[in-house]
């Protein structure tokens, strides 16, 4: 159940073409903007601080292991802040329109095999998960080299 959820939010993100055009472009905000607009609303639609606290970790981990010398021209052009304030960005286009009111099934937790060294994740921390990795594939796709 937990793959379906995950893989969901990942089909749902590859039918967007217009999240997946704006991926070869320059984010507006600076990773640490980029951060905190996605912090501040992951807490307002629900998120707990801790969970929000984990996600966010964790999403840094994954975005600072990119590197600014594997950044393709459309990447060169924007520089790696930019690159990885693009993926929140995505992040942010994606999740939300996700608004405060469904929380039962959002909190309900499953069963992993480990994501990011945890085995039991809420419904709303493997939806943001999910779309993380489908951001990060876009940018790595348009904005990365191999």
């Amino acid at each position: 159940m937990q793959f379906v959820i995950v893989f969901a939010g990942l089909a749902l993100f590859l039918t967007q073409p217009s999240v997946v055009f704006s991926a070869g472009q320059c984010s507006a905000k600076s990773y640490r903007e980029a951060r905190s607009a996605v912090t501040s609303r992951l807490l307002a639609t629900g998120y707990s601080k801790a969970q929000v606290g984990f996600l966010m970790r964790n999403t840094d981990r994954m975005t600072s292991a990119l590197r600014s010398d594997r950044l393709n021209d459309n990447g060169r052009a924007c520089g790696i802040d930019s690159a990885r304030a693009h993926i929140l960005g995505c992040l942010d286009k994606q999740l939300f329109p996700l608004k405060r009111g469904s929380k039962a099934a959002l909190d309900e937790e499953k069963q992993t095999e480990g994501f990011w060294g945890r085995k039991r994740l809420a419904v709303r921390e493997l939806l943001f998960i999910g779309q993380l990795h489908g951001c990060l594939g876009a940018a790595k796709e348009y904005l990365f080299r191999g």
